[in-house]
């Protein structure tokens, strides 16, 4: 982005920003250890960037005094409506969320995605064999997760492509917009009313074919049949809209960033192949996830304070935020912090689950955690079988970024 025409103070917070962005974790190691609770003030604005494991979960378990930022987003995506994952801690959020985990029940992250994303993961690289070579970001996870989640929500959209295009697009206006960028604001707003548009077409559709699919849609409304609150079309198109955004982007932030990682580790990378033949499920996830530690989905989660609070209080790092303050809950750092992290620069995967914040914690922990648990290593099983895995040579072999979605990652196998 240009600086012309800008402040002599934005082109320096421009400039350090590009900085931090390189040296992400110089910066949050450094931070840990020396301030782990910073507060600064910008332009009026204060902002807190907090780094270490105990005071980034306590952030996160505060949801009334740090209230997550995404209301005001939400509002434009779904024409002036909210949803639980822009609510504090009130009875509505309480009662959405328990409704629509009702649809997509736990149990069925074993019974449902697993073995369908396994059985569309394996079909695309086997489909690539005879090339000996698959992109892990356009051609393998976005197309798996994609068609699986259209499948399963009952929304698949006009066609895999559009409906992609549409979610990673959103996904960035709701998530990683903390600029309020007008350019995006410009392009997303046409973007949510066509897909307000096509899930309104959908649940009008699907009034006409009762009792013949068996997915989130036909749920929701079986729901309505019952009287449900918050189960109006309406309802259902904002939950149904969340889902699409909110889920349909991850697995394919997750993989090639994590196949990234173990591409450069042979040791590491050669354990996970085994183990992805051995159909050894739990080693594969433990390989798939601890990989994901060092690229999770997002440096951290932003909130803001609704009222002083004292943050690690009877502690020599203690500092108030004040109300008013946007709040980074660094989770990234938080999974590097020794602390509470054994070894956290050693590669391991033996660390116990409460150590990871992938999907983030607290009331708003991501909504399709047991999901991603299964889909994201079953995509990763399907590529880690193949003989000979490596980078593609040249440019191809790089991991390409787009904002923050990686758009390329090629690797190659023996045929």
């Amino acid at each position: 982005m240009s600086t012309q025409g800008k402040s002599v103070a934005d082109r320096v917070m421009a400039s350090v920003g590009g900085w931090l962005a390189t040296h992400v974790e110089l910066i949050f190691r450094i931070a840990r250890n020396t301030l782990p609770i910073l507060v600064v003030k910008y332009k009026g604005k204060r902002f807190a960037l907090v780094t270490r494991f105990d005071d980034v979960a306590e952030v996160l378990g505060r949801p009334n005094v740090f209230d997550v930022i995404y209301a005001p987003k939400i509002r434009v995506i779904m024409d002036g409506d909210n949803i639980f994952l822009g609510m504090r801690d009130v009875e509505q959020a309480t009662r959405d969320k328990t409704t629509m985990r009702m649809t997509a029940p736990r149990v069925e992250a074993m019974t449902r995605v697993k073995p369908e994303v396994t059985a569309l993961a394996e079909a695309v690289v086997a489909k690539a064999a005879s090339a000996g070579r698959v992109d892990l970001a356009m051609e393998l996870t976005q197309d798996v997760t994609t068609r699986f989640f259209g499948k399963y929500f009952g929304t698949p959209g006009p066609d895999v492509k559009t409906l992609s295009d549409q979610a990673r697009l959103l996904f960035q206006y709701m998530f990683a917009d903390m600029a309020d960028d007008p350019a995006l604001d410009a392009r997303a707003r046409p973007v949510a009313a066509a897909l307000r548009a096509y899930v309104e077409g959908a649940i009008a559709e699907r009034k006409n074919a009762r009792g013949i699919h068996d997915d989130i849609l036909e749920r929701c409304l079986q729901f309505q049949d019952l009287g449900l609150p918050g189960m109006d079309d309406r309802g259902i198109r904002n939950n149904m809209i969340g889902l699409i955004v909110g889920a349909m982007p991850q697995a394919p932030m997750l993989i090639p960033q994590l196949f990234d990682i173990l591409l450069d580790r042979p040791r590491e990378l050669a354990a996970a192949q085994a183990a992805a033949r051995a159909d050894d499920d739990v080693a594969v996830s433990r390989y798939v996830f601890e990989a994901s530690r060092y690229y999770p989905l997002t440096p951290g989660l932003f909130r803001d304070a609704t009222e002083d609070y004292r943050l690690a209080a009877g502690t020599w790092r203690s500092r108030t935020i004040p109300a008013g303050t946007r709040v980074m809950a660094a989770t990234r750092s938080a999974m590097f912090d020794g602390r509470r992290v054994p070894k956290p620069s050693s590669f391991r995967v033996d660390r116990p689950d409460y150590t990871y914040m992938h999907f983030g914690a607290g009331m708003h922990e991501c909504f399709g955690l047991y999901m991603n648990r299964e889909m994201v290593p079953a995509i990763c099983k399907a590529v880690l079988k193949r003989p000979g895995l490596r980078r593609a040579a040249g440019d191809a072999g790089r991991l390409k970024m787009d904002s923050i979605f990686p758009m390329s990652l090629v690797v190659e196998f023996d045929s």
